[in-house]
């Protein structure tokens, strides 16, 4: 064994049935790290969008609604009217 490197044997994660690492939704993803963190795209209530990795994708949809977390964890939600305003409304816990 002298002179020969280790071999470091990787493995693709990806559509796996896996649990989101930020967020802790169950659903299928991917690993862009080898199995250190994984990212849930597709859970029980359809695909998920991530900012980080997902931003040229969600660029191109078109949503009636947006729900947004404050730095407090409150969420709101943000809509517009026909004549181009944007209106907010504080989503009560559920």
């Amino acid at each position: 064994m002298d002179n020969q490197e280790e071999t470091l044997v990787q493995r693709a994660v990806i559509n796996e049935p896996m649990y989101d690492s930020k967020t802790g939704e169950f659903g299928k993803g991917y690993s862009p790290d080898n199995g250190k963190t994984f990212i849930v795209q597709e859970g029980n209530d359809g695909r998920y969008y991530h900012q980080g990795t997902d931003s040229s994708r969600i660029s191109e949809l078109v949503f009636d609604r947006f729900l947004m977390k404050a730095d407090d964890g409150g969420i709101w939600e943000v809509t517009i009217s026909n004549d181009g305003k944007l209106q907010t409304k504080k989503k009560e816990s559920e």
